[in-house]
């Protein structure tokens, strides 16, 4: 009598066991949000090159390197609040990176995984760099760069980056 006692309580909880797996497996909480972000100054969107290290502000034309996503190792800043994580290229899976080494740092893609210059921030409608910079276009082409803000002659609007997610 005992088995079967053991059996009806071992049977249920397995298939309910199951299928929480398999709906967990299902869900597309895990997958990866697509992101484009385009500039308020000039109506373009920040594209990563699929076959070099370049990074440009270009036509919104829904192209592969227009496409996001956001890294799941998070850096919390305190002072802020804010979290910043990886920017990553859906086409590439490549990083978003800067440095500081100026008032005009450039930008690039590189291996995920090379410290802090990597972390961004999107919260408020611009894209943060955890050294505090933040991405905006230039003046002269399709260039983008990290900057502090509020540069003198630079439009405000060229820091503002709208996100859309897909």
């Amino acid at each position: 009598m005992k088995p079967l006692k053991t059996l009806r309580l071992t049977v249920p909880m397995g298939l309910a066991a199951l299928m929480l797996t398999v709906a967990g497996s299902l869900s597309t909480a895990s997958a990866a949000t697509d992101w484009t972000y385009k500039n308020a100054y000039e109506g373009n969107c920040l594209t990563a090159s699929t076959v070099t290290d370049k990074v440009w502000s270009g036509s919104c034309n829904q192209s592969p390197g227009t496409y996001w996503n956001w890294g799941g190792e998070t850096w919390q800043d305190y002072p802020s609040g804010r979290t910043y994580r990886r920017l990553v290229s859906a086409a590439t899976g490549q990083c978003l990176t800067t440095d500081t080494k100026s008032a005009t740092n450039a930008l690039w893609m590189s291996a995920c995984g090379n410290g802090p210059d990597q972390f961004w921030n999107a919260d408020y409608d611009d894209l943060r760099n955890l050294d505090g910079n933040l991405l905006r276009t230039s003046a002269n082409g399709d260039a983008v760069y990290s900057t502090p803000w509020g540069q003198d002659g630079i439009e405000t609007s060229r820091w503002t980056w709208y996100g859309t997610h897909y």
